[in-house]
């Protein structure tokens, strides 16, 4: 006879479900551009820094060498659901009931956005899936007040947080955000969070040190400047007397100032930065320059950088979509390639079930329910400012740092609407909402009075 936890967590892995339907019709899965220029090196073995490398090796490997790739996609699947059962265990834990938690496992299970993204050959769902992990590992911390002891859950926690560093170039910046938290957080307690913070350090160094090497990686890295070239351009638009000749002799160098003013879309940078004019070899080879026009813009203008952020992250926080913009989504079919990535259904039922899911959640009138970030981020958001009020949830501002900290690098960093970008904080968004029911008990003293 099955006893009650485990019996939970095959309610809870039943959101593999939905999941392997999506996976069954739509096998091997989705992806663009990025993924047919990676399937080139993981077929070449030619590794180049501009997609991350673990990425390319990580699909290399489960794909044995790019001939099945629909076993990447299928792994992923077999990932988030692992990870989605380990966190029914940690949500129970923490005081959720379990039929709450089981029906958010299968939310997430049926969200037509969710599905096809977790099937999608992009380094954004490892990333997604590490930051879920490590959003569990923090909520764990909090939910079992022995757990800080245990050495395992520091370097589990340690592993994690490295994976979102490796996985995406903006990873960086939301990790050392809850290294600050975790660290100041257990302070008193650093010889444990030292077991995270090595772990980490140790797996970064080598991933990037011998473990690229042993892949003979090429090429150079994204330059943070080039992130910030947008904000260039909208300060440029703006207020184009404030830049000087030295100033637009380097924004010449990277395309004619007409591709400035002609091509600047707040709501989709790539059509500025992918115009065939604008070349980036310049801002690559000699970076000094132009972070120091990232800083002279930010500094002198904020008001306009703040506002191109504000329209550029408009899908964070605003469920409609803008009728002038397009919300970026799995393509629905591969680009033209030459390296075999093809659709090839394993079943056609489940092809027709899952098509027609798809163009139902395409439709604009409807993207705020299926696609659009922020009916997520915007409640989740609303739960930890609900965290911090109650003191019997202050608890549950841990693993909020993470959402909170990857929320803040979206609206920093993301060039368009797209939701591939907002996936983690999508995953643990959801996840994050369950936890308003122990939070909103009543407090002892409350009880009392009752």
């Amino acid at each position: 006879m099955l006893t009650k936890p485990i019996r939970r967590h095959l309610l809870a892995a039943g959101a593999a479900i939905p999941l392997l339907v999506w996976w069954l019709g739509f096998q091997p899965g989705f992806g663009h551009s990025d993924t047919i220029d990676q399937w080139t090196q993981l077929t070449t073995g030619n590794y180049y820094l501009h997609h991350s490398p673990l990425h390319t090796y990580f699909m290399d490997v489960f794909s044995f060498n790019g001939t099945r790739p629909g076993l990447v996609t299928f792994f992923q699947l077999l990932v988030l659901v692992t990870l989605l059962v380990y966190a029914a265990k940690w949500l129970i834990k923490a005081g959720v009931p379990a039929w709450l938690t089981v029906g958010t496992t299968w939310l997430i299970g049926f969200s037509p956005a969710i599905a096809p993204t977790t099937l999608a050959l992009w380094k954004d769902v490892p990333f997604g899936l590490m930051t879920l992990w490590a959003w569990i590992e923090l909520l764990a911390l909090k939910a079992d007040d022995d757990r800080s002891e245990r050495p395992w859950s520091w370097v589990r926690l340690g592993t994690a947080l490295a994976g979102m560093w490796l996985f995406r170039s903006n990873g960086p910046l939301t990790v050392l955000a809850v290294l600050i938290v975790v660290g100041w957080i257990y302070r008193r307690e650093w010889r444990r969070t030292l077991i995270m913070f090595g772990t980490g350090a140790l797996l970064i160094l080598v991933v990037i040190g011998p473990g690229y090497r042993a892949l003979d990686v090429g090429g150079a890295s994204i330059e943070p400047s080039q992130v910030f070239l947008p904000d260039i351009a909208a300060a440029f638009n703006a207020n184009p007397e404030r830049f000087t000749t030295d100033e637009l002799r380097l924004m010449v160098a990277l395309a004619p100032l007409e591709v400035w003013r002609g091509r600047y879309d707040c709501f989709d940078s790539n059509a500025l930065l992918f115009d065939p004019q604008f070349n980036h070899d310049p801002i690559r080879n000699i970076p000094g320059p132009y972070r120091a026009l990232v800083i002279a813009v930010y500094t002198r203008d904020p008001g306009t950088v703040l506002s191109h952020r504000r329209c550029a992250a408009n899908f964070v926080y605003m469920p409609p979509q803008p009728a002038e913009a397009y919300f970026h989504r799995p393509p629905y079919d591969f680009p033209p390639n030459d390296v075999g990535l093809v659709r090839d259904p394993i079943s056609q039922t489940a092809f027709m079930v899952t098509d027609r899911l798809w163009r139902w959640a395409e439709r604009d009138e409807i993207l705020w329910l299926t696609w659009r970030p922020a009916i997520v981020i915007l409640p989740a958001l609303g739960a930890v400012i609900l965290f911090a009020i109650r003191p019997r949830a202050r608890r549950f501002l841990l693993p909020s740092a993470l959402l909170i900290a990857h929320v803040l690098n979206l609206v920093a960093t993301s060039p368009v609407q797209e939701f591939r970008y907002a996936y983690p904080v999508y995953l643990v968004g959801i996840l994050t909402l369950p936890l308003l029911r122990p939070a909103l008990r009543m407090e002892p003293r409350q009880l009392n009075r009752v």
